[in-house]
């Protein structure tokens, strides 16, 4: 018979975060919000995705990212933000060698800045106020729509 805590597990799922060899998706997580910064960091963390950085604003979160070793498969971002808003950071994502995918986690916004942001290819546009379950669903959604288009 069994002790205590040995009852095997009927629920086993690979962590959302973790490619098909195990190795986790590197995500940068860009927030103006002490506590929703923290709370994305939670979401992603519980799915074992691995958040290589964290930044208050988009110029913040490209001084970080210029440090980094190795590849940055996602980013999200808010739009509004001290320093360098959301808008400028995706300018200049754009310019940058092996780009990030870029989901947006924001406020509602114009028409016309989601036409630009689309043409700048962002890849989602998540409405705030955020849930864990929405979010990872359609991070997970690009991240495997993007390997996908590009196998490694």
């Amino acid at each position: 018979m069994k002790g205590r805590g040995e009852f095997p597990s009927l629920n086993v799922k690979t962590p959302d975060g973790l490619r098909p060899g195990g190795r986790p998706y590197r995500i940068v997580v860009v927030e103006s919000k002490d506590f929703q910064r923290k709370q994305l960091v939670q979401f992603f963390e519980s799915e074992s995705y691995m958040v290589v950085a964290t930044a208050a604003n988009g110029q913040e979160a490209l001084d970080k990212m210029s440090k980094i070793e190795g590849k940055i498969d996602l980013v999200t971002t808010a739009l509004d933000m001290p320093v360098m808003d959301g808008y400028a950071f995706m300018h200049e994502l754009v310019k940058r060698p092996n780009r990030p995918i870029v989901v947006f986690i924001s406020e509602e916004t114009t028409k016309g800045v989601m036409a630009d942001l689309i043409k700048l290819g962002v890849s989602d546009y998540i409405l705030k106020p955020i849930d864990r379950k929405t979010v990872l669903y359609r991070v997970k959604n690009v991240l495997l729509k993007q390997r996908q288009a590009s196998p490694e």
